[in-house]
């Protein structure tokens, strides 16, 4: 029971998938655990992003397979961006986060004149279709003629908050038509008066002063204000007083509205699942203070189901026998349609039998994960693990008509039975489990070193080993309920001269048995060692090996990286960039050299394979572990080398 994580409090959904049912559970999962589960979840492509991305274009479309359009909303590719941006600051997902956020922003910039009819009063503010369209073709971007709820402020909020970050954090540049368009959001917000405007919202419905839409507004003020604080010369491009008033006004509301969602009267919604991205990743309401902790509880007590959350109370959308009783296309099934329908639709809503949503837990989870990181209490680690097991246990299984490894938008009740709704591969979902990953790691580190530290108290001369009597001491400190009869005689084993290395029990504890990359080095037979080589011979055996790796499909598929500054090869004069050699560098995939003729890096898709050519030998083979299986490695490395010495075989060389 040691380091186990008991709840006090809620229940584990069932899970769906059954390969992942040993990592929903009580005890505190490891980091061999963690990244088990990733691997797991990127091979079955649950975390697949590439087969969601709109051709031509950097944004994404929920869906898998049929269900796949180029149909974009502003706001989930605002989620998804952030997501690639905080689990890879320094990597090629800030990059991406940066290229979905420019993207949005050409979209907006081409429809500018949506602002400046509103904030001119050419435009009927009330009609949702005269408002700035926050779903839109992320192909053409082009906006769509169909109806929708386009008043949603939230959307908008998103945009501000993340495009602000982004350069506040010194990740994107901010140009002038995007500071031009920023202005312009400003004072379309102003005009609008955001703080009473009734807008529909995270769930694109009735219109209503909701607090979660005017949360989203005052963040994305806020993190404008950061950026001016970082930037002295830098002006808003609006009237004076604009920013400050957006904030001003929106924050007096949010402190007489929440921990509501909305007091209009015959619109009153008490709880409402959205307010949880207040508190991350908005961070306006801030983890820790008692806002956020009666938000939560509010949540928790009103909203949580077996499977996952309610949006709200009395949601029609995806209530019981949804299919069945209005059809795969029937009026009521679309998300966004008129206020009448949408109240029809909410009339048939039975408590309890309403969707049950797969974007919250996994918000739930970041939530405990910042508050651990900020109280190192073992409940908010419970906590968060819990949800993030409530996430897991969410992925659909071999029975889902649209296929297992699914995270789709929500569980709604058919037939008796919680089943996938129709839209499975939700992008929300998917970037929000993301984020759980990224604070589930880190809480991980968290809980070691904190151990660690206090194992250290008792080993003050710092020779690495404590005795067995101290560590049960510390143990029960820290549990006060395990037994400590019981665990003298299991510590033993890991004591035989009385002593314990704190530091490879602890490591044991939250890392688990990590097995090794499988490498193998090689040179051609008849071919002089690296060190004696002529430039020629150096790139001759650069063109065979590169030949034989660009006809590598499937799990081997990948893209051959010649050294910074390179001109040996035709297809990439010049070499790796500065910014892909970084990510290689991150990945553990590069070599140093002096000299770059001839040389490089073959890396598959995944970035668990690489190939140095020309490194200290002519080809050196490197396979990253599948992640607590010694095996799987070994024998990818022996299919990958197979392959290669046939191709090589076929031009004449061998491998010795």
């Amino acid at each position: 029971q040691i380091g186990c994580v008991a709840m006090t409090g809620g229940h584990h959904a069932k899970v769906h998938q059954p390969a992942l049912a040993p990592f929903v559970r009580d005890e505190l999962l490891t980091r061999e655990d963690v990244e088990k589960l990733q691997a797991m979840l990127r091979r079955n492509k649950t975390l697949d992003f590439k087969s969601a991305q709109v051709k031509g274009s950097n944004l994404y479309a929920s869906g898998v397979g049929q269900q796949a359009t180029s149909t974009v909303w502003v706001r989930d590719n605002m989620f998804l961006a952030f997501s690639f941006y905080i689990t890879d600051k320094d990597g090629s997902g800030t990059k991406t986060a940066v290229a979905i956020v420019n993207d949005v922003a050409t979209y907006f910039l081409r429809h500018a004149a949506r602002f400046d009819d509103v904030i001119g009063g050419g435009a009927d503010m009330k009609n949702p279709m005269h408002r700035p369209h926050v779903r839109f073709n992320g192909s053409t971007m082009d906006e769509l003629d169909e109806f929708w709820n386009h008043k949603q402020n939230d959307a908008l909020g998103y945009f501000l908050w993340l495009r602000c970050r982004l350069c506040a954090d010194g990740k994107m540049r901010m140009s002038g038509d995007h500071l031009r368009l920023l202005g312009l959001m400003l004072e379309y917000l102003v005009k609008i008066e955001f703080w009473c405007d009734e807008d529909s919202g995270h769930w694109e419905e009735t219109p209503k002063v909701s607090a979660s839409s005017i949360g989203a507004v005052v963040a994305g003020a806020k993190e404008f204000k950061k950026l001016l604080d970082k930037y002295e010369g830098m002006i808003v491009p609006c009237a004076d007083g604009t920013l400050d008033e957006i904030e001003e006004r929106g924050v007096e509301v949010l402190e007489a509205l929440l921990p509501r969602e909305c007091a209009s009267p015959g619109k009153e919604r008490e709880v409402d699942s959205a307010l949880l991205f207040l508190i991350y990743p908005l961070n306006i309401v801030p983890p820790g203070s008692a806002m956020a902790k009666t938000i939560l509880r509010r949540v928790d007590e009103q909203l949580s189901g077996k499977i996952g959350l309610r949006r709200y109370n009395g949601d029609g959308y995806w209530c019981k026998d949804f299919k069945e009783r209005f059809g795969v296309h029937g009026k009521y099934t679309k998300v966004a349609t008129s206020d009448q329908d949408i109240a029809i639709r909410n009339k048939l809503a039975k408590p309890g039998e309403e969707a049950q949503w797969c974007i919250f837990d996994s918000t739930l989870s970041s939530i405990y994960g910042l508050l651990y990181k900020d109280t190192k209490d073992y409940d908010d680690l419970k906590r968060q693990q819990f949800h993030f097991g409530r996430s897991l246990a969410q992925v659909t299984g071999p029975e889902c008509p649209s296929g297992a490894w699914h995270l789709p938008e929500c569980y709604y009740l058919s037939k008796g039975q919680w089943v996938a709704s129709d839209m499975c591969g939700s992008l929300w979902a998917k970037a929000n489990l993301e984020m759980a990953f990224h604070h589930m790691d880190i809480s991980v580190s968290l809980s070691s070193d904190e151990l660690k530290a206090e194992f250290k108290r008792f080993d003050i001369a710092g020779m690495g080993n404590i005795s067995l009597d101290d560590l049960v001491t510390v143990l029960c400190k820290l549990n006060a309920d395990l037994p400590a009869d019981d665990l003298v005689p299991f510590l033993n084993a890991f004591a035989p001269n009385g002593k314990i290395n704190f530091e490879q029990l602890v490591d044991s504890m939250f890392c688990g048995t990590m097995a090794a990359p499988a490498k193998k080095a090689f040179n051609f037979r008849g071919v002089r060692p690296l060190q004696q080589m002529s430039t020629d011979e150096l790139q001759d055996v650069e063109r065979v090996i590169t030949d034989a790796l660009l006809e590598m499909h499937g799990e081997f598929e990948g893209e051959y990286y010649p050294m910074p500054k390179s001109h040996s090869y035709p297809a990439r004069l010049g070499g790796m960039s500065k910014q892909e050699a970084q990510l290689l560098e991150t990945e553990g995939l590069l070599f140093k050299s002096k000299e770059c003729i001839g040389r490089g890096v073959f890396a598959t898709l995944e970035k668990d394979i690489a190939i140095f050519v020309n490194a200290e030998s002519h080809l050196e083979v490197i396979v990253k572990p599948e992640l607590g299986d010694h095996d799987v490695a070994p024998r990818r490395l022996n299919t990958l080398v197979k392959f290669l010495g046939d191709h090589f075989k076929l031009s004449g060389y061998q491998l010795a």
